[in-house]
């Protein structure tokens, strides 16, 4: 009985998890109905990790404390979105560090019009409850994901580089046929890749995260669609051709903090991944060669000009400038609002007061998620933040020894999620930050940290039919 539930409950995780990959359909979940559909489905996935969880007695979180403090920093940001919700009286909120600022508007306020007597805590409230919305399915799925088998996490890893090929051809096809509207995007005239999404750096940031799985694919690491654990030459080749679509699709992009990313993990891929012995045939080194050759005439083909052309002239600098008096202001409002923050989520309404004329437009985003994250919640943002650290650092450590692992790709994966988060907002995404969370809590699953090609198949989760020959496996 305790077996049966225990593999129901597998296989229905991994079906709403593959769900949640169709957020980047629609703007990167960035609308109010893909946020409530990202919510409906956190809280199937709680359900579900609860009857997985006590089949399996709580083993795969309670064992890694990596994961533990992972769900711990979530959990902490929850409860300061949450906090910030309470109201207080008027004359509580102004003491409060950074709001003496809008005594002008607290005032009128408490005029016979509004009669006003209490404020949230948070200077957006509004802003701060979509946050917690977007926190919700992040929780869900640090909490599922560690119990998740082998098997059905990778087959929900193959279908997230399978969307990200996607994404690359749609990318590259709004290039070969520009002015076409696709999907929700709402402009023409394209002169970059972004496939489904609105901004091309969150696009980049999803086909960096994928570039780490699709090399250890693309190498003969594992196969995601399989039970067998090695892989075929055929399917190899092909998992190659797709690996630099995506690479010349994130050239494309023109995105210079996602290539900035990729490239990174990419390397540090490269040099994990161990050549197996058919991959030292002269055969497989041909088809080697003629990948990259292929990267390189379809990376010149689309965006690489025009990318040398971004960095040497004027375009690179005014962009780092701008970062760097965006990155000055909100160090000021860290330091003004500190150590309570503005509230979870207040960014762009807190940032106004801070903002000089050197900056133009309006600022919805930091450009710096660490640095936003600090200027919203305060002191428990840094607590936060070493939390995570903390937690990459274990789950690091733990994979230096299975290097050459799925769990290692996804590790990698999320890194790339981590570089660019530097330079852009890619956590105010819900489907990037969605699946920057499963790519990150795969690598901490302890089935998915195991070689592949040394790992017995596990029975309890695999039908008893005969393995197809290994031309099948993809």
């Amino acid at each position: 009985m305790r077996l049966a539930l225990r593999e129901l409950a597998d296989k229905a995780l991994a079906i709403v998890l593959g769900l949640f990959l169709l957020l980047t359909l629609f703007r990167g979940g960035n609308t109010d109905t893909a946020v409530l559909f990202a919510v409906a489905g956190g809280l199937l996935l709680l359900m579900l990790a609860a009857a997985l969880a006590v089949a399996t007695r709580f083993e795969a979180i309670a064992s890694a404390p990596a994961a533990l403090a992972h769900i711990g920093a979530l959990l902490l940001l929850l409860a300061a979105g949450l906090i910030g919700l309470l109201s207080v009286d008027l004359a509580t909120w102004l003491a409060l560090p950074g709001r003496e600022f809008y005594r002008p508007l607290v005032d009128a306020l408490q005029q016979p019009d509004f009669a006003l007597t209490q404020l949230p805590l948070s200077i957006d409230a509004i802003a701060t409850r979509r946050a917690i919305l977007v926190l919700l399915p992040c929780i869900a799925i640090s909490i599922s994901v560690p119990m998740l088998s082998r098997r059905s996490l990778l087959r929900v890893l193959g279908a997230f580089v399978i969307l990200a090929a996607g994404e690359a051809l749609l990318g590259l096809f709004q290039l070969g046929f520009r002015g076409v509207s696709l999907f929700v995007i709402d402009y023409a005239g394209h002169s970059r890749a972004s496939g489904t999404f609105v901004n091309k750096n969150h696009y980049a940031t999803l086909l960096a995260m994928a570039l780490p799985l699709l090399i250890f694919r693309a190498t003969g690491q594992f196969a995601f669609f399989s039970p067998r654990s090695d892989a075929s030459t055929l399917a190899t080749t092909w998992w190659g051709v797709v690996t630099a679509f995506v690479v010349a699709a994130l050239v494309a992009s023109l995105s210079r903090a996602g290539l900035l990313a990729g490239f990174i993990v990419s390397a540090l891929a490269i040099a994990a991944c161990p050549l197996k012995e058919h991959f030292r045939s002269r055969k497989i080194a041909f088809f080697a060669m003629a990948i990259v050759a292929l990267a390189v005439v379809l990376m010149a083909m689309t965006g690489l000009g025009s990318m040398v052309r971004s960095v040497m002239q004027g375009a690179m600098g005014d962009g780092t400038s701008s970062r760097a008096v965006m990155n000055s202001h909100t160090w000021t409002g860290m330091a003004a609002f500190f150590p309570v923050g503005a509230g979870l989520g207040s960014y762009a309404l807190a940032f106004q007061r801070f903002q000089t004329p050197s900056l133009l437009n309006f600022i919805e985003y930091a450009h710096n998620d660490y640095l936003q994250l600090v200027f919203e919640t305060g002191l428990v943002g840094i607590v936060i933040l070493v939390m995570l650290a903390l937690s990459v650092a274990l789950s690091g450590r733990k994979l230096r020894r299975a290097n050459d692992t799925p769990a290692a790709a996804c590790y990698l994966g999320a890194m790339a999620f981590a570089i660019h988060a530097c330079f852009d907002f890619p956590a105010h995404i819900p489907a990037i930050a969605i699946i920057a969370t499963l790519l990150y809590c795969a690598s901490m699953n302890a089935a998915l940290s195991e070689t592949g090609h040394r790992r017995p198949i596990d029975e309890t989760l695999v039908s008893r039919n005969v393995a197809r020959p290994a031309a099948e496996t993809y």
